[in-house]
């Protein structure tokens, strides 16, 4: 589906903290325990029993005013936060009065007493406000970062003189942990859809099965895929929305992802744990009410395809990232049998798509060889079109909006008179469809999936049009061939159920209600009887207790609960376990319960140390999680056995290094010693100091060679009380030869470098003044794991761990003069050696090596970003104001960081913000110590008392380094009146 993308304000999203908890982090956010644990310094707040949306009671919140840090103010506590992790934080809100027609409602977050971050904003239910016949949501994410020293604050407020209602109120992790998904360790077979032939079927009975699916963004893309963290909001569906899905007769929903939920474009291939939380939760919430997902990569690396981008093809490093994302997700959702298919790229713009498309099968069949791929039709000019691909569980795939000139068209609303029987003939010459039509049988000859469908929502709007006739021909064509469908859109602008990226069900949204009330007919579902008063078939909330420190591999049980509230038998089902009844046998299968029913979860736990099994019952639409979690792993500090492959013909006195071990078979850290030589972790600096390792860390030893031929010199390394012991041996020479391989010169143009500055020039002048010709001459440096190779003579040839330069056999007296440039890439004190070796034996090693020393510095790089007045006509005796933004763009902190700025001649200071101070001469905002990164956004207001043009000149400045001066001053000019 092409898309028109939305503009919405940017949000800044980091926020601080230590160690992680699970659960709300918000005390009491449902206010049912009898002591207010919000404060104000503005706002009046109360407990409140009718503002409760659950419970007893909720909190009422009544001001004179609508900025966020007069309102209601939660203290977090920092301790329970973990820095790197996304938060939700979120609230139910209800205007107070009925004459209060709506308000604007904002969700924020004070760090020590700056200015809020906006957490809602886009993310709000709908469009940010409260009415006061709903609840509606509050809803934001932030990432946690910073000190523990920090004070934080969620603030809640409304307009200035309407009070509201606030109640079940939190900030939760966002992650698999807190969402309680587990992927099934085996799988059930029986629950999986796979391709028979032209149809899917479920299980080895293979029971026929159709999909009747919805589209539901997991993503706004008003921002572009650089924005991942804007762009994602978590929701734009949540449970109450799979639950409408459910009841609109719908069994299918096709999950439409980006890549940038999963990994971000400056770290590719490292994937986020909010990502799979996200579609954990989904798969959860589909569990709960019968439906199964189809992942759906609507925006692959590179950005969204269609007609959009088409540079994909010829981008290897956008492929590789594309087929190492699908075979983490299939390696993680292999046995989820929830998932139906993977949708590789929706609507691909690329040439040869089903040559390349088999590459991503083949990555992903080596880890997943159960689940449905879904191939859709090329969308590229120049494709030769779909064909039959070499693997047999394909979902063939293509979108149907014929015509687009009218199904895509707000404007052409010319009347549907189509047939039923037109509509299957045009599905028999569709693109890509006809390619496997068999006239014979009137059938297609491979299941097909028609992955997006509909028309605009002025079809079904506009009387006479007969969008409604539309759906149902498309419907009943579908059905006639078995072809599988999904609607678009749950919450899309044009097409969509719910014309809004944020749609949850009954709130205040623009719905499209002739498509939403024809959905259940169409799609088949119970229209709820014929009359009469309607069974309760939902029972009230229930609740397991959860189990911790159980055995591994062992049977758990939990407590019975009962069922209440209910006047007629209601569906039971069960998901990662079984259930009994009344005592009765445990089974998996779906059933029924009545009216006080006794009812038992029990499944097997975990067969690893600490880690949660967790089974989902859901009765009558309500469901809960019994949980089981394992006892802790007993310390074990032994790791298995490892062995160094040893090394011989080595060089003289040159350092040579083993190949890794991988430390295993431990679950606590433990001591690594070395002795005669060094020892690095995980690439990392070389030591002899002993240290601790972890389970998988690797490890490396080194040592220098002996000076003498056919000599070994042994490094012994010791982890966990295991050693092995690596060896080198020196090469054999050649009887009766005498060389004397010297190092003249050896220099480093540039002591003191700094990083991010012209790469660093080595000269170096070897020689042979021996008698005899020295074979196999050449110079060899260990290359610092800080600096990085930048360019230098033929004959060299950078490693990860040294600079080798080849000179092949020098005779007597002769030299070689060359040059190499490194980039040092950290700030510290090297010391580099320079060594010339060869293979003839060599009587004086004294006059071989050569060392030299260099400072590496770092340096700020302050920069006055923004300068001007935002007065749009100075007058004499008014308030100018004047913004500025200063940024550290360097590498180093930039220590006492400020913004400086002469006083103009005929100019007064009347305020500006609490780090500004002005004298007579000149106004100073004094920041401290600005990180590499970081910036400040200030505003000064200043009164001139003269009329005529003034020019005035801001800086940016530190105490620190600065490698680039020109970008530390702006200057404006403006005409006072």
């Amino acid at each position: 589906m092409k898309l028109n993308t939305r503009g919405f304000i940017a949000i800044p999203l980091v926020l601080a903290v230590q160690s992680a908890l699970a659960g709300n982090l918000i005390n009491d956010g449902g206010f049912e325990g009898g002591v207010l644990p919000w404060t104000s310094t503005k706002s009046i707040l109360t407990l409140d029993p009718t503002a409760a949306y659950a419970g007893q009671a909720g909190m009422k919140v009544d001001s004179a005013y609508a900025w966020c840090p007069y309102g209601a103010l939660y203290t977090l506590d920092t301790s329970q936060l973990q820095n790197g992790t996304m938060y939700e934080f979120g609230a139910r809100i209800r205007l107070a009065n009925n004459a209060d027609t709506s308000a604007n409602h904002w969700l924020g977050l004070i760090k020590n007493g700056a200015d809020p971050v906006w957490l809602d904003g886009e993310q709000s239910a709908y469009d940010g406000a409260a009415y006061p016949d709903e609840w509606t949501h509050l809803y934001g994410v932030y990432k946690a970062n910073f000190a523990p020293t920090d004070s934080l604050k969620v603030c809640i407020s409304g307009g200035a003189n309407k009070p509201f209602h606030v109640d079940d109120t939190f900030v939760k992790p966002l992650t698999s942990a807190q969402v309680g998904y587990q992927p099934p360790a085996t799988l059930d077979s029986a629950n999986l859809v796979h391709a028979d032939g032209n149809r899917l079927v479920v299980g080895s009975g293979n029971t026929p099965f159709v999909m009747k699916g919805i589209n539901v963004y997991q993503y706004d893309p008003g921002y572009g895929n650089q924005h991942a963290l804007d762009n994602f909001k978590y929701k734009n569906a949540d449970a109450e929305s799979y639950q409408e899905i459910r009841s609109l007769g719908f069994n299918t929903v096709r999950l439409n992802l980006s890549y940038s939920l999963f990994e971000d474009d400056a770290a590719p291939g490292v994937y986020k744990e909010e990502g799979w939380a996200v579609v954990d939760r989904n798969i959860q919430w589909a569990q709960q009410n019968g439906i199964r997902l189809i992942l759906d990569m609507h925006v692959p690396p590179g950005g969204y395809q269609s007609n959009d981008y088409a540079g994909f093809g010829n981008r290897p490093d956008l492929q590789k990232r594309l087929e190492d994302l699908w075979v983490a997700i299939a390696q993680r959702y292999r046995n989820e049998t929830t998932i139906v298919a993977y949708d590789l790229i929706n609507e691909p713009n690329i040439n040869n798509w089903f040559a390349y498309a088999q590459t991503v099968i083949d990555k992903i069949r080596a880890v997943d060889a159960n689940h449905l791929i879904d191939v859709e039709v090329s969308f590229h000019s120049k494709d030769i079109g779909m064909y039959k691909l070499a693997d047999d569980n394909i979902l063939y795939d293509v979108h149907w909006y014929e015509p687009w000139s009218w199904a895509g068209s707000h404007t052409n609303n010319t009347p549907y008179t189509g047939t039923l029987e037109e509509f299957k003939q045009q599905l028999r010459e569709g693109e890509g469809l006809s390619n496997f039509y068999d006239e014979a049988t009137d059938s297609f000859t491979v299941p097909f999936n028609i992955g997006e469908y509909g028309i605009t929502f002025e079809k079904y709007e506009l009387a006479g049009v007969n969008g409604v006739t539309w759906l149902q021909h498309a419907n009943a064509a579908f059905d006639y061939f078995g072809i599988s469908r999904d609607l678009f859109h749950y919450n899309e602008s044009n097409f969509g159920v719910y014309r809004s990226w944020n749609s949850y069900p009954n709130g205040h949204l623009t719905t499209t209600t002739a498509l939403k009330a024809a959905l259940p007919e169409v799609n088949g579902a119970d229209s709820g009887g014929n009359g009469g008063d309607t069974p309760d078939t939902t029972p009230d909330a229930f609740s397991f207790t959860d189990q911790s420190g159980v055995g591994l591999s062992a049977t758990i049980t939990s407590s019975p609960i009962t069922i209440n509230d209910i006047d007629a038998a209601t569906a039971i089902s069960v998901s990662g376990g079984e259930y009994a009844v009344n005592g009765g046998v445990y089974t998996s299968t779906a059933g029924t319960v009545s009216n006080g029913d006794t009812v038992q979860v029990r499944h097997t736990s975990s067969a690893a140390y600490a880690t949660a099994t967790n089974t989902v019952l859901t009765v009558g639409g309500v469901s809960d999680t019994f949980t089981s979690t394992t006892a802790a792993e007993p310390n074990d500090a032994t790791p298995d056995p490892f062995s160094f492959t040893d090394q011989t013909n080595v060089g003289i006195s040159t350092l040579v290094e083993s190949g890794s071990v991988t430390v295993s078979g431990i679950n606590s850290a433990t001591s690594v010693s070395v002795t005669s030589g060094e020892y690095r972790i995980n690439g990392g600096a070389y030591t002899s100091a002993a240290g601790t390792v972890s389970n998988g860390d690797t490890v490396q030893v080194r040592h220098t060679s002996s000076a003498l031929p056919e000599t070994t010199v042994s490094t012994t390394l010791t982890i966990g009380g295991v050693s092995d012991t690596f060896s080198s041996t020196t090469a054999q020479v050649a009887t009766g030869a005498n060389a004397d391989v010297s190092m003249r010169t050896f220099t480093v143009g540039n002591t003191a470098p700094t990083i991010g500055g012209n790469a660093v020039e080595f000269h170096f002048v070897l020689e042979n003044k021996g008698a005899d010709t020295a074979t196999n001459t050449r110079f060899v440096m260990p290359l610092p794991a800080a600096m990085t190779w930048a360019s230098g003579a033929s004959e060299c040839t950078p490693s990860a761990t040294e600079i080798t330069c080849n000179f092949g056999d020098l005779v007597n007296g002769a030299s070689r003069n060359r040059y190499f440039y490194l980039h040092p890439t950290e700030a510290g004190q090297f010391t580099l050696t320079g060594s010339v070796v060869s293979d003839t034996a060599d009587n004086n090693m004294a006059n071989n090596g050569v060392s030299v020393d260099m400072a590496v510095t770092s340096q700020a790089d302050m920069a006055l970003t923004t300068f001007r007045t935002t007065t749009s006509t100075p007058k004499v005796g008014k308030s100018v104001s004047f913004n500025f933004v200063i940024k550290n763009k360097g590498d180093d902190v930039a220590t006492n960081a400020r913004f400086v700025l002469p006083m103009p001649a005929n100019m007064s200071w009347i305020s500006g913000a609490s780090e500004c101070t002005p004298s007579a001469t000149e106004i100073t905002c004094s920041f401290g110590d600005l990180a590499n990164g970081a910036s400040r956004n200030r505003y000064i207001y200043l009164r001139p008392s003269v009329a005529g043009p003034y020019t005035l000149t801001g800086s940016a400045l530190s105490d620190t380094d600065d490698g680039l001066m020109s970008n530390n001053s702006k200057a404006i000019d403006l005409t006072v009146n």
